[in-house]
């Protein structure tokens, strides 16, 4: 039976990065955060990342200013640090903050604003700043100032809540929206939109648009997939976002293996792997 006093939604995020030091400087310093634990990497914790190589590695998990672990940090110095924009998979974390033009103003290296806050086309009520993080991640600050239907957006205070929205890229929204909605249970909405931060990194015009899906899930939580066209990469281990872990209802594994999902269980947590190569540690409860 799920325990319904439990959190649903993404409940954190998972960074790799080749300094755990100089993130947790850099998120303590300057995104109110805090180092709550430090340890190394399970082996249960290996298998339920698809990790198994980095087994012993050093970690930390960050917490907020509500002393939620939000972010788990695991230090892998052979991780290619490069800019998320040109791989398919997971392109940002959207992170809910209080105050977007303030917080922006005063980021610093290793921090860098890619450009200044604005609003979002989709709605006024949405106010956001991309920034990449110092192993490459590339987190959305945003600003929720007002409900803005049909989607049911958190709003916060805190200088930096929690992650609401994982964003990614894929080559096919649709088989990658179908499988989205397959572990949500909601088809979501489709439409294209203009996507700033990527316009500019493939030096296009700004007012390009991409088919785009959003699916929502529990805890005013949701998934954005974007679909662009890249070029086959090599697979290689990238610094920056690599997985999200969320607490769901259960879904057969059956279903999602029929909807494009690798699945793999361990314990009771489930480890999958999406048709764009994104990662999800789906937690028990």
């Amino acid at each position: 039976m799920n325990a319904p006093h439990l959190k649903r939604g993404i409940i954190h995020a998972t960074l790799i990065a080749p300094d755990l030091q100089q993130v947790c400087d850099a998120y303590v310093t300057q995104l109110a955060m805090q180092v709550r634990q430090r340890g190394t990497l399970s082996s249960e914790d290996a298998a339920a990342l698809d990790l198994t190589d980095l087994i012993g590695a050093p970690l930390a998990w960050l917490a907020n200013s509500a002393d939620e672990p939000v972010l788990r940090v695991i230090e892998d110095p052979q991780a290619i640090v490069a800019e998320p924009m040109f791989r398919h998979g997971w392109l940002s974390l959207e992170v809910l903050v209080g105050d977007i033009d303030s917080l922006a103003a005063g980021l610093q290296p290793p921090f860098k604003v890619l450009g200044p806050a604005a609003n979002l086309e989709l709605s006024d009520a949405i106010r956001a700043a991309q920034v990449l993080g110092p192993c490459g991640e590339l987190l959305y600050l945003t600003q929720i100032k007002a409900p803005v239907p049909p989607f049911d957006l958190p709003m916060t205070d805190a200088t930096v809540a929690s992650t609401f929205i994982g964003v990614m890229t894929t080559p096919d929204r649709d088989a990658s929206q179908r499988a989205w909605s397959a572990l949500l249970g909601a088809k979501g909405w489709a439409f294209d939109t203009r996507i700033t931060v990527l316009n500019r990194a493939y030096g296009k015009a700004l007012d390009g648009r991409y088919p785009v899906a959003v699916v929502p899930m529990p805890g005013q939580c949701m998934v954005e997939i974007d679909q662009v066209d890249l070029p086959a990469s090599p697979t290689l281990r990238h610094a920056g976002q690599y997985s999200l872990g969320l607490r769901l209802p259960a879904v057969d594994a059956a279903v999602l293996a029929e909807a494009g999902w690798m699945v793999q269980d361990v314990g009771e947590r489930r480890s999958l792997r999406g048709p764009a190569g994104e990662h999800v540690e789906l937690l028990a409860g």
